[in-house]
């Protein structure tokens, strides 16, 4: 069923077309969730443009605004890659984040800030992550990324029991 839009006066200039997800009703308003979209819609697309990837210059940011919005819908609840609920409600900490200095104390406070990372940098498609995971994963694929964490985990395994002899 597809869900009715929500039009939304976000600074008394723009209007934003987004409805707010079920699972994130109660735990971050209409409006903070638009800002969160407008904000990573505007910076991938700049971030997309100045690493010269093609589909940014065919793009504007409100196509990359539905791209987002649609994949906190296909699975912006939980991070793809250790299945842990993401704290939406960082969201309207934001602001904070930006004056905090990034050290362990950070990635503890934000590790499950929902982010938006490309699942593949040639594509045009997005995931919505955790920040812990986004950071770890840097500029690896999922694919990459899982076969990294597998060959760490193998490599643990194995130098724990010769560990234990």
């Amino acid at each position: 069923m597809k869900q009715k839009k929500v039009v939304l006066k976000t600074d008394g200039a723009m209007t934003f077309q987004y409805p707010l997800p079920p699972f994130l009703k109660g735990v971050v308003s209409q409006r903070g969730y638009c800002m969160w979209l407008m904000n990573k819609g505007e910076n991938l697309r700049r971030r997309d443009i100045k690493h010269n990837r093609p589909y940014s210059k065919v793009n504007s940011e409100t196509v990359y605004n539905q791209k987002v919005h649609q994949a906190v819908l296909d699975g912006g609840e939980f991070d793809p890659f250790t299945g842990e609920k993401l704290n939406w409600g960082l969201v309207s900490k934001e602001k904070n984040m930006e004056t905090e200095s990034f050290t362990n104390d950070y990635l503890n406070t934000y590790a499950l800030y929902p982010v938006v990372d490309h699942t593949n940098p040639e594509e045009f498609e997005f995931e919505i992550c955790s920040l812990i995971s986004n950071e770890c994963k840097s500029s690896l694929t999922p694919d990459e990324f899982v076969d990294f964490c597998q060959r760490v985990v193998a490599f643990r395994g194995v130098t724990k029991k010769t560990r234990r002899k």
